[in-house]
């Protein structure tokens, strides 16, 4: 790997994002079992902290209900 590849590599994800069916169901398994703090929530999405992170910011997992396709609308 040379050094300009070395330098340009990844230290972390930011944030992850994934549709799911049962919102409910990995809602309390996020919190419960995994013990995750819910940072963010609404009826169609729920966001947790996962890890501290690269430099102070924090790794965070959204969940989205699969039925919530708002993100997914481009506008041009």
């Amino acid at each position: 790997m040379n050094k300009s590849a070395r330098q340009r590599r990844v230290k972390g994800l930011g944030d992850v994002s994934i549709r799911v069916r049962d919102l409910h169901a990995l809602h309390k398994f996020y919190e419960e079992v995994v013990r995750r703090e819910a940072l963010s929530r609404d009826e169609s999405f729920v966001v947790f902290k996962i890890a501290e992170g690269y430099g102070s910011h924090t790794q965070n997992l959204a969940l989205f209900e699969a039925s919530n396709t708002m993100f997914l609308i481009t506008r041009l």
